[in-house]
């Protein structure tokens, strides 16, 4: 009997297999995809702050093209970004359709010029759609909403609660630093030539790696700190915003809100739309992709991408994920938490339920 019940056993887990491959086979074919949403960040760009002794804060001499604004390499990389993701879905969505495509951005120059440049690498005119022959490329309406209203791509509006628990979540971590941090932040002070805290961190970092990537010999003094240290606590500052589960409803549950609010209605045959392109920040990538219970702490580098696809198989839809780090780099797919393997939308729902259901207007301000 035990020989007979292994063999039995043996030959439903080779059924099991069998089907499984089969399903994974057909559930990864291209025909299988509906909808695709690309959640990017900007290219290269110029450094946004400066510190007190900074020997390149000279705007007019070192970043003539202004503070925060993307430089021709932040172009390029987008433009390459926008080529990946054509080589990617062409046969999918072969050319641009304002009936199915759909691109909004943050409210800020630096993520508008990266969509238009995303855009032209990912849409270059064919057959009818050219317009001119000394000119190949084509006019995309890119949306916007002002940075004071935008509560997905850069939720900056004021919000009490989450200002509150977050200040809170600072104070925490400021009284369980170690000498070794302390060191750090006093280190900075005295060669920075002002008072540094943990939230000056991250723009800091940025600072240093623009400067460098420009060719621009940073101090001696920065040998001992940067890229390790700063980079460590870079990653630390930027996941404060989404340290706990309130705070991941407010920072990373919009983003998460729109995109499966836009699946859910594709599978029930609300919309046509086949691909949403969002143009944002690092942080709109990070808060997004820990507010999903990703652990790891990241950086996401210019031009990094955060591509989710519904796919339908059957009567039932799943969802993939996909990340890349850099502009251009083929995206590798991850493993959602929580989730089934496949992740089905129902489940996908049901997991992001408590983070889908912010809602600024009134939980802000209880």
């Amino acid at each position: 009997m035990g020989l007979l019940y292994k063999l039995n056993i043996l030959i439903m887990l080779i059924i099991y297999i069998s089907k499984n491959t089969v399903f994974m086979q057909s559930f990864q074919d291209k025909e299988s995809l509906e909808l695709v949403a690309v959640l990017h960040r900007h290219g290269d760009k110029t450094p946004a702050v400066f510190y007190k002794n900074d020997p390149y804060k000279d705007v007019a001499k070192y970043w003539p093209i202004g503070v925060n604004q993307l430089t021709k390499k932040g172009k390029t990389q987008l433009y390459n970004v926008g080529k990946l993701l054509r080589k990617k879905y062409k046969n999918f969505i072969p050319r641009y359709s304002v009936y199915s495509v759909k691109v909004n951005s943050s409210d800020m120059d630096r993520c508008l010029m990266s969509s238009a440049a995303l855009l032209a690498g990912l849409f270059p005119p064919e057959g009818d759609d050219i317009w001119n022959d000394q000119l190949i490329w084509q006019p995309i309406p890119i949306h916007t909403l002002p940075v004071t209203q935008d509560k997905v791509l850069a939720p900056l509006s004021l919000c009490p609660r989450f200002t509150l628990e977050r200040e809170s979540i600072i104070s925490e971590l400021a009284r369980h630093e170690t000498e070794e941090d302390k060191c750090f932040y006093q280190y900075l002070t005295e060669n920075m030539g002002q008072n540094i805290s943990l939230n000056d961190i991250p723009d800091l970092h940025a600072t240093f790696i623009i400067e460098e990537r420009n060719g621009l010999i940073l101090p001696e003094w920065t040998k001992k700190i940067y890229p390790e240290k700063m980079n460590e606590i870079a990653q630390l500052a930027a996941s404060t915003n989404t340290w706990n589960k309130l705070l991941k409803r407010f920072y990373g549950g919009p983003v998460i809100k729109e995109i499966l609010h836009q699946f859910k209605d594709k599978s029930e045959g609300l919309i046509k739309d086949k691909l949403l392109l969002y143009s944002a920040h690092d942080l709109t990538i990070i808060n997004t992709f820990r507010a999903l219970e990703f652990k790891e702490y990241l950086i996401p580098d210019f031009g990094a991408t955060l591509t989710f696809e519904l796919h339908r198989y059957g009567d039932t839809y799943y969802v993939r994920m996909f990340y890349s780090h850099f502009a251009e780099t083929v995206p590798y797919e991850l493993k959602i938490p929580e989730c089934t393997v496949p992740c089905t939308l129902d489940m996908f729902l049901n997991i992001t339920e408590y983070v889908r259901s912010v809602d600024w207007n009134t939980q802000c301000f209880e």
